[in-house]
């Protein structure tokens, strides 16, 4: 199986909207129209994932000089546990290989009423070798926990990312400690 990666556009916008809002909880996200106009060719990368021709995710990344960061990652309902979670990162750590890769995950708490998706989703990544570098971050509702893999991520540079985005949504991450 292998993934190509379409250029979020007209013909598969409301495929990748629907993803996105199937995927991720209201408090989590980003207003799908500003994800888009923020997207270009050099910095922020919106795509849609295929697999032969078939819609099956969508990743949202930010290069940020020799750092890319997951802003979101998420494969369709109708095509999880199938293995393109797995087709994906390795699609990103192959093409960013030269580059720190970072992302945030929920943090893992046991009081978490999702605690053992938390737990799956922290093991999926520690799989690939991401560790936590213990950065926390929320946005009032959730806490986030940075995790990186190809060397460190100072919560400077997660903060500055934040910063950026926080522009498009107020109140969107905040820091914790």
């Amino acid at each position: 199986m292998a993934l190509e990666l379409k250029k979020i556009n007209e013909e598969n916008m409301e495929g990748i909207k629907k993803i996105y809002h199937d995927s991720f909880p209201i408090e989590e996200m980003m207003p799908f129209d500003k994800l888009v106009s923020l997207s270009n060719d050099t910095d922020h990368l919106f795509y849609g994932l295929y697999d032969d021709n078939m819609l099956v995710g969508m990743n949202y990344l930010i290069i940020n000089e020799d750092m890319v960061y997951v802003l979101y990652l998420a494969i369709s309902n109708a095509f999880q546990n199938k293995g393109y979670g797995k087709v994906a990162i390795n699609r990103i750590l192959e093409q960013y290989s030269g580059y720190r890769i970072s992302l945030n995950i929920e943090e893992v708490t046991p009081e978490s009423l999702n605690y053992n998706q938390r737990l799956r989703r922290k093991s999926f990544y520690e799989f690939f070798g991401f560790e936590s570098q213990q950065h926390l971050i929320s946005n009032g509702e959730v806490t986030f926990e940075t995790m990186v893999l190809n060397g460190d991520v100072s919560y400077q540079e997660i903060r500055r990312i934040f910063d950026d985005l926080q522009k498009h949504k107020s109140d969107w991450y905040r820091e914790v400690n």
